[in-house]
């Protein structure tokens, strides 16, 4: 095969998974515009929530959120906070219960995980809690004094057993958080226009909400028991699996919104999306396994198409046609999306994040892969 006939193939190749992009995130921009945002209407009646919070090491970010948890416009009868310690090496068990203590807060409570891991520590919490619903948050993020109000709205709507909140990167202070805020950005259009379509692909254990009913009855439909993460997709999957898509919605909300903070070096960035990346192995349902498996065939082409033009430079040209399409079709998505989240000023960064993206895709894919990552002083378990 000569040079010419190679790069024809090649073309085709990306063009193929340029029209597949093309469909996919088109598809997720229809979903994203269809989605209602949620008005503030007034409740009559206030559901029982039990928020879970599962804590590692956190002592310098806990006592914000727990602020933020205690001044909740919500009925104090209506609401209980667990902070489930898991196994910490730093003071967070001891602030977490002075706080308690200091504020006499009635409903909230601190328990110690026997289980390692955060899904074996919110498990515990949710054999302990007491509320029909339960709404998972971390222990680095923020909820506005609305997020449990604007939750119960949500769950007024017939039929639903988990819901799916908005999640912000903030405060990003240089270039790179900022660049990590605005694709982020798009991952949550993309999961609100999912949802909207009735077919869920993500979700984030930073801000969910799911009937505890529920959870407690999907066991059986689950595969991860031997994952220490990942409690946010599979718990989705199984509940889409069990419940139908239409069980699962997510909240537009700006009140709903749980802010985190982004990660302040390359390290830390590409380690979060390998342990991302590394339960994509145990998903089992087309309609995850197939968004994903386009999103990184079209971006594995960039990357080559990338690194062939330092051999071939007329590539370079081809590389910036199909990254400039590839943005074009990112667009509309993401302008909405930072609109959302009142972030527009970020979009300018739209083109840099183009370039880049296909590096850390095709970076973190294999990596997640092929490795095992440490994460808050542990190594991920080999997977079976």
């Amino acid at each position: 095969m000569d040079h010419l006939e190679y790069f024809t193939y090649l073309l085709r190749v990306v063009e193929i998974t340029a029209g597949l992009y093309l469909i996919l995130i088109g598809l997720y921009t229809i979903g994203w515009f269809s989605l209602k945002s949620q008005t503030a209407v007034k409740l009559v009646s206030f559901p029982e929530i039990s928020v879970l919070v599962a804590a590692r090491n956190e002592e310098e970010k806990l006592e914000k959120l727990l602020e933020k948890l205690r001044d909740q416009r919500y009925p104090i009868d209506a609401f209980e906070v667990i902070i489930i310690d898991d196994h910490s090496e730093d003071h967070s068990l001891a602030l977490v219960r002075r706080f308690i203590q200091q504020h006499r807060l009635g409903n909230f409570r601190v328990i110690s995980a026997v289980g390692e891991g955060k899904k074996a520590a919110l498990r515990e919490g949710m054999n302990q809690a007491v509320g029909k619903y339960i709404a998972v948050t971390d222990a680095d993020c923020l909820v506005s004094e609305g997020w449990l109000r604007s939750l119960a709205r949500a769950l007024k709507q017939p039929g639903t057993r988990m819901l799916l909140g908005p999640v912000l990167l903030h405060p990003a202070k240089n270039i790179f958080e900022k660049i990590q805020s605005l694709e982020f950005m798009s991952l949550i259009g993309s999961t609100g226009g999912a949802a909207a379509l009735q077919l869920p692909v993500m979700s984030n254990g930073a801000n969910m909400v799911f009937e505890k009913k529920a959870a407690l009855e999907v066991e059986k439909f689950r595969n991860d028991s031997s994952l220490q993460s990942g409690d946010d997709v599979f718990l989705m999957e199984a509940i889409r699996k069990h419940y139908g898509s239409e069980a699962i919605r997510f909240v537009k909300d700006e009140s709903a919104i749980v802010t985190t903070a982004p990660c302040p070096d390359i390290k830390c960035f590409i380690k979060q999306r390998m342990r991302w990346v590394s339960k994509n192995k145990h998903y089992r349902s087309v309609i995850i396994i197939l968004p994903a498996l386009i999103v990184f065939s079209y971006n594995f082409m960039l990357f080559s198409l990338m690194v062939l033009s330092f051999f071939y430079p007329f590539l370079a040209l081809v590389f910036l046609l199909f990254t400039g399409l590839k943005l074009l079709v990112d667009l509309p998505l993401l302008t909405n999306s930072a609109t959302f989240f009142r972030n527009r000023q970020y979009l300018i960064l739209a083109f840099p994040l183009a370039l880049i993206y296909p590096v850390y895709v095709v970076v973190s894919a294999f990596g997640g892969l092929f490795f095992r990552v440490k994460w808050k002083g542990r190594k991920q378990k080999k997977s079976r």
